[in-house]
C-alpha cells in the first residue's frame, strides 16, 4: 500500500532574474471526430453513451489518420503558433516537445520536428518526458532558461501532445474513451516584468504504479512499421491504468499543498486568482480538485467533452482556449494545475 505519509517538498523561493511571458498559443486537432457510440459499435462494448459521459466526461474526440505520427501533429501547432507571433523558426533558441509515445525512441521527436519546420539554424531541440504533467515540468524549464540569459530576444516553443488513441486498449473502458489526439503550441519570449509569479512541482513515487505504460519486449520498439509508417499495432494496448481511485486521496491532498505553496511564493490569497485550469485526467478527478480547493465551475474551464484526454496538452489546450476566446486581460491571474503519472504533479501561478 502507498505511504500516505508522504512529505512533500518544501517551499524554496526562485531566484529569477530575467523575466519571461506567454506571445503566442495555439492548437492543433485531426479532422475525424469519433464519438462515444462509434466506439461502442466498432468494439461491441457493453456501456453506454451516457454512462461513459457521466463516468469520463467524454462525448467525443478527434482522432489522427492511418500514417500519421506525433511530429506530423506537433509541427501543425507549431506553424500557428509562429505565424500568429510572427516568428520563423530560425528565431527559435530552443525547442521542448512534450509527448506519449513519439515517432521513435531515439533521435528525439522534437528533432523531427525542427526538420518539419524546415529550420535552418540549428536551435537546441529537446524532449522532455514526464507523461501528463510533462508540460508543467517544460514550462518551469523555459523560465529558468529565460532567467539564466540576459538576451532581449530569447523564444522558447513548448509543443505537448500528439498521438494518443492508437496505442491504448480499444476494450477496456476506462481507456478506450478516454483520449484524444491532438496538438498544442506555446511560445515564450523574455519580459521586462513577472508574469510568472510561482511554480511547485513534486513526484510521489509510492503512486508509480497506478498508471503508465505497460513493459514492453525489443522486437516492440525496433520495428519501422511504427515509425516509417505511423503503425502502432505493435504497441496496441501499451498504456495501462489501476484504479484512480486509490490515488485520489493523494492527489487532492496534493493540489491544497500544491495551492499552498503557489500562494506563498505569490504573495496571493485564492480570492485574488481569476482562473483555475486543471489537468483532466477525467471528468471527475477534475471535479473533485476543484470541489477540494473551493473553486466554483465559472472560475475554471473544460474541454474533456470535446477532446478526450490529450495527455500533456491538456493545460496548454485550456490556456489557448482563454486566450484564443478573450477570457483574459491584462493582470488577470491563472492558476495551473496538474496530475499525472508518477505519480507527478505540481502548479504554476502566471499573470496575463
Amino acid at each position: 500500500m502507498p505511504n500516505n505519509n508522504f512529505i512533500f517538498p518544501e517551499y524554496k523561493k526562485r531566484n529569477i532574474k530575467q523575466h519571461s511571458q506567454i506571445i503566442a498559443t495555439a492548437a492543433y486537432f485531426p479532422d475525424t471526430v469519433v464519438t462515444n457510440q462509434q466506439i461502442i459499435d466498432a468494439n461491441q462494448l457493453m456501456v453506454t453513451d451516457t454512462a461513459i459521459r457521466k463516468t469520463l466526461g467524454v462525448a467525443e474526440r478527434r482522432i489522427a489518420s492511418e500514417g500519421v505520427v506525433d511530429s506530423d501533429l506537433l509541427v501543425q501547432a507549431a506553424k500557428r503558433c509562429l505565424e500568429k507571433a510572427q516568428i520563423k523558426s530560425e528565431q527559435l533558441s530552443k525547442l521542448l516537445v512534450t509527448k506519449f509515445l513519439g515517432d521513435r525512441i531515439l533521435p528525439m521527436t522534437a528533432s523531427m520536428v525542427q526538420r518539419k519546420l524546415n529550420a535552418s539554424v540549428a536551435f537546441h531541440a529537446v524532449d522532455i518526458e514526464g507523461g501528463i504533467n510533462s508540460f508543467l515540468h517544460a514550462l518551469d524549464l523555459a523560465t529558468r532558461y529565460i532567467s539564466t540569459t540576459n538576451e532581449t530576444e530569447q523564444y522558447i516553443l513548448i509543443l505537448s501532445g500528439g498521438i494518443h488513441i492508437a496505442p491504448v486498449s480499444k476494450t477496456d473502458p476506462r481507456l478506450a474513451f478516454l483520449f484524444g489526439d491532438g496538438a498544442t503550441a506555446l511560445l515564450l519570449a523574455p519580459a521586462d516584468q513577472p508574469h510568472f509569479l510561482a511554480s511547485y512541482l513534486y513526484t510521489n513515487y509510492e503512486y508509480y504504479q497506478t498508471a503508465g505504460s505497460r513493459a514492453l519486449k525489443m522486437d516492440e520498439w525496433v520495428s519501422d512499421k511504427i515509425y516509417e509508417e505511423g503503425d502502432y499495432d505493435l504497441l496496441y494496448n501499451l498504456y495501462r491504468m489501476d484504479n484512480w481511485k486509490d490515488s485520489i486521496d493523494f492527489y487532492l491532498q496534493a493540489a491544497e499543498v500544491t495551492r499552498d505553496n503557489l500562494l506563498q511564493e505569490s504573495n496571493l490569497s485564492m480570492n485574488e486568482i481569476d482562473l483555475v485550469l486543471v489537468t483532466e485526467n477525467n471528468k471527475k478527478i477534475r471535479d473533485l480538485t476543484l470541489e477540494r480547493l473551493k473553486v466554483p465551475a465559472e472560475k475554471s474551464l473544460s474541454v474533456i467533452d470535446t477532446y478526450g484526454n490529450t495527455m500533456s496538452a491538456m493545460l496548454p489546450v485550456l490556456l489557448n482556449k482563454a486566450f484564443r476566446d478573450n477570457l483574459l486581460s491584462p493582470g488577470m491571474k491563472i492558476m495551473l494545475l496538474s496530475h499525472g503519472e508518477g505519480a507527478s504533479g505540481g502548479g504554476i501561478i502566471y499573470r496575463v
